[in-house]
């Protein structure tokens, strides 16, 4: 309030954005977050589409209800067979904000969760840009900006993603400060924010961030060549403490990938920006197709459904490219052009070359998602094209205010061509009205959003000032807003309603017993259709079980939707996945424990198998075989489970059972991370679990620490001796536990060192 009345009495004193605090900038975009999602906020409605469903709220409802029963959610039996949920590092089971979603009701919790990240993205932006720009109106465009774009809506499904984008600039910033200034308090504050990027589950995004970083901090020692050394150590003193206090989460990680599928396989193509992508830069809506939930897409890349940053933004970004001639500029337009080049995959030169260069590029998976970094860098490029114009309104307004009318009109008239062409040249089933009044739109905010932006800086009135400075702020948001329908649709929150299968479905499959199959002629029909009703399309996703929904009924299925899988498990999945119905593996069906089959001729109707077999058995004779032979071993319609067990040869030296035995097992527990039996066996058998093998498990029998091996190439099998005897399986992680000791260590250390030395300057 001083600032606002020293300006009233003495304009002349503060600069013309001194009205926009950082705490008024909060409340502008409290309520432009607000006014996008009002159904979310005030009407009961919560987010559905895609990974959302399938994917995120599932996983946010298992590791809540772990946290209920007061377990850490290590693993996962619903899933696969058994899988590492922790560990696959996106489920955000570290990340301190996930306790807004575990602590809340989960429907309103995550509404909150996903809102408030919308909030700190653009506070975090707003800060970064006004400390690089020096202007706050440049700063709140940027915040803006990087709030509402299409890539970060888009994000609004999965909690790890929009959560490291929402820290990058509060960590690109906190570090920035650290090697600059020094100081053990900015050290500190950087790694925090940098560990809570890393816990948050966005690997890929995080990868990003600290690429950047490292180009910032390339630049600045070019600049500071007698710091070098300095420099280096403040940023090295940073990225070792944020890898002590993510070591509970990067230790269980890096130990599955090793473990896993992942190989960057699927190509570098796979969703990557079209050779027209440029074009939606512009006309978000050219050449897309309109799904049955009024969501637009590109053909073949669909893992975004806009990357669109502002027509008024990207204007902004293209004049600060051009007229500001200072090294961060050059930095972020290098990194604006280079992630659009990059996200085009294949279709760009530059992808395959560095694929070649750092093939671990490949584990990234989709290009597409390199577009992060230029929208990172577009809304500050806007910032400082902002900032510019303040400057040219007493050096050089005439040739600035010429320059860009030209930039506008040269952008409009790439409008109108785009929008001819989608009429001369549309795509199947594309009405070129779309695309027109997409464009037209476009048009009339490129211009009001230039030209605002020019007059706010010739402005002299107070009063004025903030009038127009707000209008520019509403007509960023405004840009985005209306630039598509919709891209996140929202539904009744009852859809989520646990426990909804087995009532309607009458399937009740119990963990330790039983296990529901998607085979894959109904999971491409469900995969590929869409209903226009968003209720009625995810409670036909649920019941097909697609993704992880299963989790919110508590069914257990041989399936499953994750980043990371355990590599053996996955084979024997996709061997049962890819057979044909005339050629269904039914010993194998019947060792997993598939007790209902789906059918393709009706969703609903889940088919009974009545030879399925328990999760655990005990009797089978050993047979061995090379590791490699035996999934199709397994494939075989001769496979009986109840008879034989295949082991790999370098088991035969350590068991003495080799020949089927007769016996009894009976259930006592069945958790997550713990199994009990009770068996009973004339002679020395073998007790076979097809739950997947993972190292962290250890059985134990009366006590004792017994030995578990693979079995059946990639489930469980130990030995029991003559008798009746207790079992006991317990999920025992040592890399969590190593992590979780490294990360409070460093916590606590970093702290008592900060009071220390508080209390010594306060001496």
């Amino acid at each position: 309030m001083k600032e606002v009345r020293a300006h009233i009495d003495n304009p002349s004193e503060l600069p013309a954005d001194a009205w926009l605090t950082p705490i008024r900038f909060a409340f502008v975009l409290a309520g432009l977050v607000a006014a996008f999602f009002p159904d979310v906020l005030f009407a009961g409605k919560t987010f559905v589409f895609r990974d959302y469903g399938i994917f995120t709220y599932p996983l946010a409802y298992y590791q809540r209800e772990s946290f209920w029963h007061g377990e850490i959610p290590l693993w996962d039996p619903l899933n696969n067979c058994g899988i590492p949920f922790l560990a696959q590092w996106n489920t955000a089971v570290l990340y301190p904000f996930s306790l807004i979603y575990i602590l809340l009701p989960l429907t309103g919790g995550l509404n909150v969760y996903f809102l408030t990240h919308l909030f700190l993205a653009g506070l975090g932006m707003f800060l970064l840009a006004s400390r690089w720009s020096g202007n706050r109106l440049a700063a709140a465009v940027a915040g803006i900006a990087f709030t509402f774009n299409g890539m970060t809506l888009n994000s609004l499904m999965w909690v790890g993603n929009v959560a490291a984008l929402a820290w990058m600039p509060w960590v690109i910033l906190a570090t920035e400060q650290a090697w600059q200034n020094g100081g053990a308090k900015r050290v500190t504050l950087a790694a925090l924010a940098g560990a809570v990027q890393m816990l948050a589950g966005g690997p890929e995004i995080t990868f990003l961030t600290w690429l950047f970083l490292m180009a910032l901090w390339t630049g600045r020692v070019m600049q500071e060549k007698t710091r070098r050394f300095l420099l280096l150590a403040r940023l090295s003193m940073v990225v070792l403490l944020v890898s002590l206090f993510s070591a509970a989460q990067l230790l269980p990680f890096l130990d599955l990938l090793s473990r896993s599928d992942r190989n960057g396989a699927p190509g570098a193509s796979l969703w990557a920006v079209p050779v027209s992508g440029w074009a939606n830069l512009l006309v978000p809506l050219f050449h897309c197709y309109r799904s049955p939930l009024g969501v637009y897409f590109q053909p073949g890349q669909d893992w975004t459904s806009s990357y669109y940053p502002g027509v008024g933004t990207l204007a902004l970004g293209l004049a600060a490219m051009v007229r500001v001639r200072t090294p961060r500029v050059w930095l972020l337009s290098g990194t604006a052009v280079l992630g659009f080049i990059v996200a085009m995959g294949d279709n760009g030169w530059l992808y395959p070359w560095l694929l070649k260069i750092l093939p671990p590029l490949a584990f990234m998976r989709y290009p597409i998602k390199f577009e992060f970094l230029t929208t990172f860098a577009v809304p500050l490029l806007a910032a400082f094209a902002i900032a510019g114009f303040r400057k040219a309104a007493t050096v050089a307004w005439s040739t600035a205010m010429h320059w860009t009318l030209s930039l506008a009109l040269f952008l409009a008239a790439m409008i109108g061509a785009l929008v001819w062409y989608s009429h001369v040249y549309p795509l199947p089933n594309e009405p070129w009205e779309t695309a027109g009044l997409n464009g037209l739109t476009r048009v009339v905010f490129l211009m009001l959003i230039l030209t605002v932006s020019l007059v706010y800086v010739r402005i002299q009135k107070f009063s004025l000032q903030i009038i127009t400075g707000l209008l520019l702020l509403v007509l960023v948001w405004l840009d985005v807003a209306t630039h598509a329908p919709r891209q996140n649709p929202t539904v009744a929150a009852s859809v989520y309603q646990p426990g909804l299968l087995p009532q309607q479905l009458k399937i009740n499959p119990q963990p330790g017993n039983a296990r529901a199959f998607l085979e894959r002629q109904t999971h491409d029909w469900v995969y590929g259709w869409m209903l226009s009703d968003t209720y009625k399309d995810y409670l036909g996703r649920r019941t097909a079980l697609l993704g992880d929904c299963n989790l919110l009924d508590g069914i257990a299925t041989p399936a499953g939707f994750f980043p990371l899988y355990v590599r053996e498990q996955r084979t024997i999945w996709g061997n049962l996945f890819d057979s044909t119905t005339n050629n269904f593996p039914n010993g194998l069906a019947d060792f997993l424990g598939i007790a209902y089959l789906s059918n393709p001729s009706r969703l609903s109707d889940w088919q009974f198998r009545p030879s399925s077999l328990p999760v655990c058995t005990l009797g089978q004779r050993p047979v061995f075989a090379e590791p490699s032979q035996i999934p199709a071993l397994l494939l075989k319609p001769d496979f009986d489970p109840r008879k034989i067990v295949y082991l790999s040869p370098e088991t035969k030296t350590w068991l003495t059972v080799t020949n089927p035995t007769h016996g009894t097992v009976r259930t006592v527990q069945y958790t997550a991370q713990r199994l009990t039996f009770e068996v009973e066996a004339g002679t020395a058998a073998l007790l076979v679990l097809s739950q997947t093998y993972y190292h962290p498990w250890r059985a134990y029998v009366d006590g004792k620490p017994t030995r578990l091996w693979r079995a059946n190439h990639a489930f469980q099998v130990l030995e029991v001796p003559a008798g009746t005897h207790r079992v006991v399986l317990v999920y025992k992680d040592p890399q969590f536990r190593a992590g979780a000791i490294i990360s409070l260590t460093t916590l606590i250390g970093c702290l008592l060192f900060l009071c220390l030395r508080w209390r010594e300057s306060k001496a």
